[in-house]
């Protein structure tokens, strides 16, 4: 499912247009497409999850869970920091993250590098995200979230990535 009913302005204008665009295109079964991730407190009080706004007053955590979209959880994290030369262009480093089951997203079996490879290149046709790298692996992907709780990490048919690139985008004019 795409949950892209937020209010698309600035950062979060390209960000859906690439959500939309993987959640359109992509041959992934039961999967859910988030936008920008919020650093939210976990249950604890004491450590950060991401979470995504679903009504003004109630957030809701997106890590990967079987029960709901058996297939994957995919969303965004934005930089802290924003930067612009003239004020009017901003640029922020963004990393697509994807939290699959390989062995639910298509019919046919697929390896990771292959799941890679159908992101990349879809994220290329969008020209939205200026694409830097990839990261793997539960710990350098979410490095700034408690990832106590996940169980069956890294060992397939899980897989978890990143997608790293520079995100250009203005406020006034919604590019």
């Amino acid at each position: 499912m795409n949950y892209n009913n937020y209010p698309a302005k600035g950062i979060d204008h390209k960000i859906q247009i690439i959500q939309n665009a993987l959640s359109n295109s992509l041959a992934f079964n039961d999967v859910d497409f988030y936008g920008r991730v919020l650093k939210g407190l976990d249950k604890d009080g004491n450590s950060l999850v991401p979470e995504v706004m679903i009504s003004s007053r109630e957030a809701k955590e997106v890590y990967y869970n079987d029960q709901k979209a058996k297939g994957g959880t995919v969303f965004f994290v934005d930089s802290n920091e924003h930067t612009s030369k003239d004020g009017k262009l901003f640029s922020s480093k963004v990393k697509i993250v994807f939290m699959l089951n390989l062995n639910k997203i298509q019919s046919t079996e697929i390896t990771d590098s292959e799941a890679q490879d159908i992101c990349i290149k879809l994220i290329q046709r969008t020209k939205a995200l200026e694409i830097t790298g990839i990261e793997k692996g539960l710990k350098n992907v979410l490095k700034d979230f408690n990832i106590n709780n996940i169980k069956l990490n890294d060992t397939r048919p899980f897989h978890i990535f990143s997608i790293n690139g520079e995100l250009k985008y203005m406020f006034n004019c919604n590019q």
